[in-house]
């Protein structure tokens, strides 16, 4: 068996973002109920569903106690400074993943809480990939995002304010998803999901994630 076939026969670990302070939205968006769940177990149970172990979900300090009742099976990494940059979250991630592998991974998905407009069979696509990869939609790239050794360590050799998309080219993956660019940031976005039937039944079905 080669090196790569044994890296994609393995189960891909997961990172997932959940540290901001949502202070747009007012509360914290990983426990904005969807269809009487957290958004934070939606996108945690999709990742299980895929085949993802272990995940990591990066909280803040305030927020850990609450997702840690949501998702206890998860492994949780508190960020002591979310507001130095959505990558210093994920380096918070890495860094507890690697504690928790022994290792660091030859390959990881992250996936930030609040852009949730995908589904299993986009993950599964993804997954397929043999580099670092991101979905696609009419030609516009989404999340979740699938990073290999070489950019793992890019991002940990980076500033914690520095875009990932400064630091890895991703490779698009073309899916079918039109609520990809789903963003949850203010309270009117939450309330145009939550009013939304064809994103719910897309998105946040009973079936989906479980």
């Amino acid at each position: 068996m080669s090196l790569l076939v044994s890296i994609m026969a393995s189960p891909t670990p997961a990172v997932v973002l959940a540290a901001g302070f949502s202070r747009r939205l007012g509360r914290d968006k990983a426990l904005v109920e969807v269809n009487g769940r957290p958004l934070v177990r939606w996108v945690y149970d999709r990742l299980e569903q895929a085949g993802c172990q272990p995940v990591v979900v990066v909280v803040n300090e305030q927020s850990a106690p609450d997702i840690a009742r949501a998702v206890p099976l998860a492994l949780l990494s508190v960020n002591p400074d979310p507001d130095a940059g959505r990558t210093g979250s994920f380096q918070c991630g890495l860094r507890s993943l690697t504690e928790a592998l022994g290792t660091a991974p030859e390959r990881v998905v992250m996936a930030p809480v609040d852009r949730p407009g995908w589904t299993v069979d986009v993950l599964d696509v993804v997954l397929q990939s043999h580099g670092d990869a991101a979905p696609a939609h009419n030609g516009r790239n989404g999340h979740p995002v699938l990073l290999t050794k070489a950019s793992i360590e890019a991002v940990m050799a980076s500033d914690a304010d520095r875009p990932l998309r400064e630091l890895v080219a991703f490779t698009s993956v073309p899916v079918h998803a039109p609520w990809l660019r789903l963003n949850l940031d203010t309270h009117v976005d939450v309330d145009q999901l939550l009013l939304d039937k064809a994103v719910l039944d897309a998105c946040f079905s009973q079936g989906e994630g479980i």
